[in-house]
Parts: structure tokens; C-alpha cells; sequence
């Protein structure tokens, strides 16, 4: 197998499951999502741009007069998200990824996205670092909203040695946090903007004390929340753009009185010994009975998919289930499905594409 390939899903870990009424297993296998835009080959270097400082300066001193915020606050959550795309961008050797230092006109006010960069100021910015590609914010609008409120609550008080129950007053504070934030990318090479998305977010926060004051003061500051939610939205759109890693997680049984094999081979599995195990599963076949061999044949498709070998895992998969009757195969055959055609696609954006 490719060692490449191999990289991506041998490193793995089991755990014991009880799983209707039999005794089961799951290996964990980490791998990569395919991105959902295929980016061309040629595009190995992306800066990552913040284009969110409002024209109008004026306006914007205004907009921060009326919904609180504190000065530098929006950039520097702009400037966090930037950072964990870049992060996320570096799980692979796919990308070079750049934060160019310096912050262009754009919108962070409202919720229209202003009218592209022109193509000298993006093979500007290509040229000073060598790149191909460049992926701006060019949007960001965000509102914390604080509200409280006091209630009865039944609490276990200690009164000397006894414990007793009163109802007392509970204040709550909840912090809602609004974002738009809009992201484009464009390709210097081909000179087109490749995807341009507008993402429109809420999260809630939420905190209790004895005191309005108190439960104010426990709720997350406006600054910290804006920087969470903007840093969450950034690292969804590298997940369109790029392939990153993630786990997957597959059950296969570990014993049954009535096939011993299938215990034999799990304590190959659980030493990584998967060539093994697979040979000791399939010796197991012979005499064993029907439900049982549906067992084995499932647990040698899943040894196959750790060791790389789709093309098998899926054969004994069907078998597992056609010929054994093995109701869990019938699933794992469209997971398994799923996993070549993810394969198939990631080799090709590992590559570059076409």
C-alpha cells in the first residue's frame, strides 16, 4: 500500500463495546475529508487576507458607539479567525498559507459583500508572497446581546447538621452573539473568483449566580465571544477548501463462544496486527456456523478497511451480509461505499487535481 495512504488511518485505537447482547469492539482510524471545492494543482501557496476595514471610518466610530464595542475588537477577531485558517490549512502538505500583515477596504458594517478586489490588487498581494490564490474576509458584522433574569429555585441549604430545602432567588444572565461574516477566494492564475459565501451565525452563553451582578460578571466577555464564533465560522470554510483530517470510528466483534477464531483474531487486532488477525478470522470459516461466519467475514471487511484495502473490505462486507445474513454488513457496505469514493477524491486533492 502507499505509504502515503497508509499515513492517514493507521493510527488506531480500540475499545470494548457491549452491542445487542454480543461482545464488540471499535477501532478508531484517523483519515482526511475530502474538501468540497477541488482546487487546481497549480495553486500551492494561499494568502489569507483581512479586507474588513470599513470604508467610512466615521460610521464605523458610530457603530461602535451604539453597540458597544470596544476599539481594534472586530479586527482582532477577524485576526484570530485568519490565524486558525491558517492552522487548519497546515494539517496537510497540500498548502503553503501566508496572513498577509496588512488589513484592505472592504465592509464591517453591513451585510452586503463589497464588489471584488480588483485583479492588480490580488496579483499585488500574490506577487509579494509568491502565491497563487488568495482567501479574504471581506465581510463582518457582529451584536452581543445580554439579558437576565431572576427566579424561584428549590436549593439543598445546610442548617447545622441537617440539610434542608428553600426556595431561594437565582439570577441568569444569557450573552447571544450574531455574526455575519462573508469569505471569498480568489485564483490569480485563472483570474476568477473560485467561491464567495456568506455565513450567518447565532451562539448563546449562558451563566447563573446569586446576584444579577454576579451572574453579569460570569457570563463571557463581548471580545471572547466574538472571537470564538468568528474563529468557528473560518475554520468551517477551510473545511470547503481544503482536505482535513478527522476519525471514524467502525465496530467488529470481539468473541463468541461459538466461534472461537473470532477471539483469537481480535488479540492480533489489538496489537495493530491486522494481517493477522484478518488470516485468523478467515481460518476460523471453515465449520463454523451461519450467524457466526457473518461475524468473521464482518470483522475481515473491517480489517481490510484498516489496512487500506477497500476493494476487499467491501467484497467480504456484501459477503457478511449476502451469504451470512449478517444485518450490520448491509450498512457497512454503503459506509464502505462512501470511503472509496472519499479516497478516490482525496487522492486527487492530495495531488492537486487535475
Amino acid at each position: 500500500m502507499n505509504p502515503e495512504k497508509l499515513g492517514r488511518f493507521l493510527i488506531v485505537s480500540i475499545v470494548l463495546l457491549l452491542f445487542s447482547c454480543v461482545s464488540t469492539m471499535r477501532v478508531t482510524m484517523n483519515t482526511f475529508r475530502p474538501a468540497d471545492i477541488m482546487l487546481p494543482k497549480d495553486i500551492r501557496t494561499i494568502v489569507l487576507v483581512d479586507r474588513t476595514d470599513f470604508k467610512n471610518q466615521a460610521v464605523n466610530i458610530i457603530e461602535g458607539v451604539l453597540t458597544g464595542e470596544l476599539p481594534m475588537e472586530d479586527r482582532a477577531a477577524v485576526q484570530e479567525g485568519l490565524a486558525g485558517m491558517r492552522n487548519l490549512l497546515q494539517t496537510n502538505d497540500r498548502f503553503h498559507v501566508i496572513v498577509d500583515p496588512n488589513r484592505y477596504k472592504g465592509n464591517s458594517l453591513t451585510s452586503v459583500f463589497p464588489a471584488p478586489l480588483s485583479w492588480s490588487t490580488i496579483g499585488s498581494i500574490c506577487g509579494a508572497h509568491d502565491a497563487q490564490a488568495v482567501v479574504a474576509i471581506e465581510l463582518f458584522d457582529s451584536d452581543f446581546i445580554v439579558t437576565d433574569e431572576k427566579k424561584r429555585v428549590k436549593k439543598k441549604i445546610r442548617k447545622g447538621e441537617a440539610t434542608v430545602e428553600r426556595e431561594v432567588d437565582e439570577y441568569f444572565a444569557r450573552g447571544v452573539m450574531n455574526m455575519k461574516l462573508g469569505i471569498r477566494l480568489y485564483d490569480n492564475i485563472r483570474r476568477e473568483v473560485v467561491d464567495d459565501e456568506l455565513f450567518s451565525r447565532t451562539q448563546t452563553w449562558k451563566s447563573r449566580a446569586d446576584s444579577r451582578d454576579d451572574a453579569i460578571e460570569k457570563l463571557i466577555r463581548k471580545g471572547d465571544a466574538t472571537r470564538v464564533l468568528c474563529g468557528r465560522i473560518c475554520e468551517n470554510y477551510i473545511r470547503k477548501i481544503a482536505p482535513l483530517p478527522i476519525r471514524i470510528t467502525r465496530k467488529f466483534y470481539r468473541k463468541s463462544k461459538k466461534a472461537p477464531a473470532i477471539e483469537q483474531g481480535t488479540r492480533y487486532a489489538d496489537v495493530n496486527k491486522w494481517d493477522e488477525a484478518i488470516a485468523t478470522w478467515k481460518k476460523g470459516l471453515d465449520g463454523t456456523p451461519e450467524k457466526e461466519a457473518g461475524y468473521l467475514a464482518y470483522n475481515i471487511a473491517i480489517g481490510y478497511e484498516v489496512t487500506g484495502d477497500y476493494d476487499r473490505a467491501l467484497k467480504w462486507a456484501q459477503d457478511a451480509y449476502t451469504e451470512y445474513g449478517n444485518n450490520l454488513a448491509q450498512s457497512y457496505v454503503s459506509m464502505l461505499r462512501s470511503r472509496k469514493e472519499s479516497e478516490r477524491r482525496l487522492d486527487e486533492q492530495m495531488d492537486g487535481g487535475e
